[in-house]
């Protein structure tokens, strides 16, 4: 069974929606990272559904969500067949923080604000959208560093090899706050801190053309692989970029399209003809969304020209400090200059 993406919704600093953030993908113009500075907050959800919203990371992630499935992609879909898999490295943590801080230092007896106490939990914005969008089939929440977006990615397919869904919404998302920045700095990590969101529609190739949906990636390999001495990271990169291309039937330099998280494609043999683009540099680094905007960027560019009919061959690759290393394999289609990728 074929596992392609058909739709892609997303909030960056470069704006809301697909479109800000494909021009700065095709241009190559960065934007100063930061917040998504056009999107606010805002109560009560469209639906009118029993949600409580107690925090921005939750009403990005249901925002984007809601953009995804805006165009009725889950009407002809049992609500206990819809999956949900979203993902955050730091989502959260502000909340939880704020709480710890309060139970030490707030007068008794309250100590604390309980309405903080839903969003300090991970899986908070999973079960706020399952609520929203009635979406009643496996929920999961991951984390991986920036990792993250490919840890969903493969947990959405494989719940579709598993027969456990039909449809899949996909995606992850993370805030700016100042105690992120703080803990980033303290962790030694470069790069200049950015927040958003980004949700896929992932399903078999088959129901999405019986759906009338385009298909604008083909997931063809998802591998990782762990190390222990940050000196064999990129080795253990190697191999699993190895892995994957072995599982596609692919050659090195069949790859028209590279989508590094950082400068791990210098130390990759056999990549050198493709083409490089870094999310990271576009929009900044959003931690545990990183991986997600990657994939993005994989769709969003125009990079066909450097494959052939059949589509372009993309390399997603992303190493996480703290162990792990992941990359996915992608076929992307081309879109017309006017076709949006949000449903």
């Amino acid at each position: 069974m074929d596992t392609v993406i058909s739709a892609v919704s997303l909030m960056s600093p470069a704006g809301v929606g697909v479109g800000p953030f494909r021009e700065a993908v095709r241009t190559g113009t960065a934007v100063p990272g930061g917040p998504v500075g056009d999107f606010h907050v805002a109560e009560p959800p469209a639906t009118g559904r029993a949600v409580r919203l107690a925090d921005r990371p939750s009403a990005m992630a249901l925002a984007t969500i809601g953009t995804l499935l805006d165009g009725g992609a889950a009407d002809r879909c049992p609500p206990a067949r819809r999956g949900l898999v979203l993902g955050s490295a730091a989502a959260g943590i502000d909340q939880s923080m704020t709480l710890t801080r309060d139970s030490l230092t707030r007068p008794r007896p309250d100590n604390v604000n309980p309405a903080l106490v839903p969003a300090c939990v991970m899986n908070y914005a999973s079960a706020q959208a399952a609520i929203e969008f009635d979406l009643r089939g496996p929920n999961a929440t991951v984390t991986a560093g920036r990792l993250t977006g490919l840890a969903a990615l493969r947990y959405a397919r494989r719940l579709l090899a598993a027969g456990r869904s039909d449809m899949v919404v996909c995606g992850a998302y993370e805030d700016l706050n100042e105690r992120r920045v703080a803990i980033a700095e303290a962790a030694g990590v470069r790069g200049v801190p950015a927040e958003g969101c980004c949700a896929f529609l992932v399903e078999p190739g088959e129901r999405a053309r019986e759906h009338g949906r385009s298909v604008l990636a083909e997931v063809l390999a998802l591998e990782t692989g762990v190390f222990a001495d940050p000196g064999e990271a990129f080795d253990v990169l190697g191999a699993a970029v190895g892995r994957a291309l072995h599982a596609a039937g692919a050659a090195p330099s069949d790859v028209g399209l590279l989508v590094p998280a950082g400068r791990e494609d210098a130390r990759l043999p056999g990549l050198g003809k493709a083409r490089v683009v870094r999310p990271a540099e576009l929009i900044g680094d959003t931690h545990g969304a990183a991986a997600a905007f990657q994939v993005a960027a994989a769709i969003a560019a125009d990079a066909a020209g450097a494959g052939d009919g059949d589509g372009c061959l993309a390399l997603v690759t992303a190493v996480e400090p703290d162990g792990h290393v992941g990359c996915c394999l992608l076929r992307t289609r081309r879109q017309g200059d006017n076709e949006e990728t949000d449903t």
